[in-house]
């Protein structure tokens, strides 16, 4: 008998990947905003060091989509997934 794996729809995984993507663009984009803000309750070098990180995540988002758009087919099995989630965060821990 063969073991059952988890399978993901692959348009799923993209429509959840991209919107990811957006929401961290979004937080980067409020953070730098609130960076230069006169009468912000946070230090402005507190809120730049948050807006690099949505951007890392952003462009860790952006890697995994590349990835999974790369895949054929309409599934998506949990180790291809693992993979790919685990190449982009390590891209981004080589570079640093």
């Amino acid at each position: 008998m063969t073991a059952l794996t988890a399978v993901y729809a692959h348009t799923h995984l993209d429509d959840l990947t991209l919107r990811q993507t957006h929401r961290a663009l979004r937080t980067a984009r409020y953070w730098r905003e609130e960076a230069s803000a006169p009468l912000s309750y946070y230090r402005p070098s507190q809120c730049r060091a948050w807006a690099r990180q949505a951007l890392a995540d952003a462009a860790r988002l952006r890697r995994q989509l590349t990835a999974l758009r790369a895949l054929p087919g309409r599934y998506v099995t949990r180790e291809q997934w693992a993979r790919i989630t685990a190449h982009a965060a390590g891209h981004h821990r080589q570079r640093q």
